[in-house]
């Protein structure tokens, strides 16, 4: 039979494991919705900048 002691420690490493496990999916998930967020604000501010461009290419009457 094993102890008690090992069977806590084992139990404590699968604790671990699995805490760290979800921490990096749940890391990986922020990082996807960062950058998505960030793609966007890239393609807005270009909208923006293109915008601003043409209004002032145009001659003033």
């Amino acid at each position: 039979m094993r102890r008690f002691s090992t069977v806590a420690a084992d139990a404590l490493v699968w604790v671990v494991f699995a805490v760290l496990f979800i921490g990096a999916a749940l890391l990986v998930k922020v990082a996807a919705a960062l950058l998505g967020v960030l793609v966007v604000l890239a393609l807005l501010l270009g909208l923006v900048l293109r915008t601003l461009r043409k209004r002032r290419a145009r001659p003033r009457r």
